[in-house]
């Protein structure tokens, strides 16, 4: 799962695609809460990238936050399995010293436990879904129009 930038296009993030942490320091940041591992991500690489963010609001919604960038109020930052197709946003990956900001996604079992049915189904739902929308969110060229029309 990466790390995106969520913006209104008429806010100037450069043209460099990806955007470097440290670009995003003049900016107002719509950011998920602390509770989320994103979060402690984009937290610890703004420490190493001695930047001290600055935060215009915290959510437990994404979807708030992707509201809140296609108004214009800020970049949100967000990670990339949530849908974004339905904002009129500009979506590029961050990066902290030319390297993606990425953690990964995983689901854990004890194997000394027998696997129950519903979950053997879910892992075989999941996984077909996972091959025909992800991915969902994927940075494009800040050059490109937005995919839906500003109003």
């Amino acid at each position: 799962m990466e790390l995106l930038a969520a913006y209104h296009p008429p806010i100037d993030l450069g043209k460099n695609v990806p955007i470097e942490i440290a670009d995003l320091a003049k900016y107002p940041l719509l950011l998920l809460d602390p509770s989320f591992i994103i979060r402690r991500t984009f937290d610890a690489a703004c420490r190493l990238a001695g930047l001290k963010p600055n935060i215009l609001i915290e959510s437990r919604s994404p979807h708030t936050l992707l509201a809140l960038a296609e108004a214009g109020h800020g970049v949100a930052i967000i990670p990339s399995q949530f849908r974004t197709d339905r904002y009129a946003l500009r979506i590029v990956g961050l990066t902290f010293r030319g390297r993606p900001l990425r953690e990964p996604l995983a689901m854990l079992w004890d194997k000394r436990r027998p696997l129950p049915g519903y979950a053997t189904a879910f892992c075989e739902m999941l996984a077909g879904h996972m091959r025909t929308v992800f991915p969902i969110t994927l940075p494009h060229d800040s050059s490109a129009s937005p995919r839906r029309r500003v109003r």
